[in-house]
């Protein structure tokens, strides 16, 4: 119960910005990877066998990040999108984790940062100043050229980002 009530209040924040992942993907999320902790600690606490209860838990976060990278799109623009609602499905699962294991106080506690994150200081965010980008095509006939074009711009300060 807990768990779905966690990836509710995280999930409806995304669903109201529409975002790709909205309310009932958080709180499957958060539901899938509790079950995950509570099994592997059923294996070794109930059934008592040699298990590593954490195995199960380990899957569960490379899994997300599977989930997760469904949700990151790169526009025409070469702009980014849906990263942060990837990496709070990340962090919802991990919730998940944390409520499953019994550790209800931190699953709590990272819901409420999760949606602080998510909504105040997505305001923060955008009041940064962020360096300007140039995209600079440069065409040359000697091959030091290049090497004066790179000399220079380290010269001045200037960082490459990427260079084809």
């Amino acid at each position: 119960m807990i768990a779905c009530f966690c990836g509710t209040l995280i999930g409806l924040e995304r669903s109201a910005k529409n975002r790709p992942a909205g309310f009932r993907t958080h709180i499957l999320v958060c539901l899938g990877a509790t079950m995950a902790a509570m099994t592997g600690l059923y294996i070794y606490l109930v059934l008592e066998l040699p298990t590593d209860i954490a195995r199960i838990s380990a899957q569960v976060i490379s899994g997300l990040g599977f989930i997760g990278a469904g949700t990151i799109i790169i526009t025409k623009k070469k702009i980014i999108k849906g990263l942060t609602t990837a990496a709070g499905l990340w962090t919802t699962g991990i919730i998940g984790l944390a409520i499953g294991s019994g550790y209800y106080e931190l699953g709590i506690i990272g819901t409420a940062m999760v949606l602080l994150t998510e909504t105040y200081l997505a305001k923060l965010g955008r009041l940064i100043q962020q360096s300007p980008q140039y995209t600079i095509e440069l065409y040359y006939n000697e091959k030091n050229t290049l090497d004066e074009v790179m000399r220079h711009c380290k010269d001045n300060r200037l960082s490459i980002v990427n260079l084809q």
